[in-house]
């Protein structure tokens, strides 16, 4: 096989070179769903609910079948990872300037005379010329400065002392609890839960799940929820808080910017029986991020004001 040649000085500019680049990657996520979806369709064929196909297989080929699945999502997920990179090195690369124009034409001749300039500095005082009549008198002057402040007197004596200033009575309900294990964790576009099975201090009427992620609230109140989510490296991700399964879009950081450190608080009103989750969420198909370890990875507060 002959083989291929590149043309030692092709015809692309920097800017025709960029968006190839960046069509590229296109063509790779398309070809990337196309996979996923042929995965899905292999279980589908492999429990027997693809549509117009009976399908169905023994225990042993569905367990094969899932692992084979599990294995070309990671790698998926790799790839994802490498195409991220490339396409923020696309859109960030310097654009260089082009060669300097031809000069322009000469403007046309200014006037021959100038602006005025500037007022010239005064001249030395003449000699002092003989004294005149006293003339009228002049109008009263400014009053002079305040005298220095005369000597404190005696203090007066102390009245009686005010009520007591009100205290707010503290909350019986409130709830922290944080992960500091940190780890690698898949992004859906969906939402994936975080965990907090590090530290948990939680009043009586405060719940947690098995599996860490999901807060019941058994009082009625007014509620102030704060989360904090630290991550390894900056993420274009998203935050944000799920209350009785509905994402809240006060709570919502979008992922306009990657970032590293996620925040946000807000006040609510819950039932009792309310839930209350802490997402990450991908704007694409997945997303990775690395928690913080031996920190706070991700933390959450609740805390009832009346």
């Amino acid at each position: 096989m002959s083989q291929s040649q590149f043309p030692l000085t092709p015809d692309l500019s920097r800017q025709s070179a960029m968006n190839q680049v960046i069509s590229s990657i296109a063509s790779e996520e398309l070809a990337l769903s196309h996979i996923i979806n042929t995965e899905g369709e292999k279980i589908q064929y492999a429990i027997g609910s693809l549509p117009g196909l009976a399908g169905g297989s023994a225990i042993s080929d569905v367990l094969d079948i899932n692992n084979s699945a599990g294995d070309m999502l990671s790698t998926v997920l790799e790839n994802q990872i490498v195409l991220t990179g490339k396409l923020s090195g696309a859109l960030q690369a310097p654009v260089f300037m082009g060669p300097t124009g031809p000069v322009g034409p000469t403007g046309p001749t200014g006037s021959d005379t100038g602006p005025t300039g500037p007022t010239g500095p005064v001249g030395e005082a003449g000699p002092v010329g003989p004294a005149g009549l006293p003339g009228p008198v002049g109008a009263t002057g400014d009053a002079g400065p305040t005298g220095s402040l005369g000597a404190v007197g005696v203090d007066g004596i102390t009245g009686p002392a005010g009520a007591a200033a009100p205290t707010p009575p503290p909350s019986a309900t409130a709830g922290f609890a944080a992960n500091t294990a940190g780890g690698l964790i898949t992004v859906l576009v969906a939402g994936t839960n975080l965990s907090f099975p590090s530290t948990q201090l939680l009043s009586s009427d405060i719940t947690l799940t098995s599996d860490n992620t999901l807060f019941t609230v058994n009082t009625t109140g007014l509620y102030r929820i704060s989360y904090h989510v630290n991550t390894t490296a900056a993420v274009a991700l998203g935050t944000r808080l799920v209350i009785n399964e509905a994402n809240i879009p006060q709570s919502t950081i979008p992922p306009a910017i990657a970032l590293s450190q996620f925040y946000n608080e807000i006040e609510v009103s819950l039932t009792a029986g309310a839930t209350v989750q802490l997402q990450m969420y991908a704007p694409l198909l997945v997303g990775a991020a690395t928690l913080l370890g031996g920190g706070a990875g991700a933390s959450l507060m609740i805390i009832r004001f009346g």
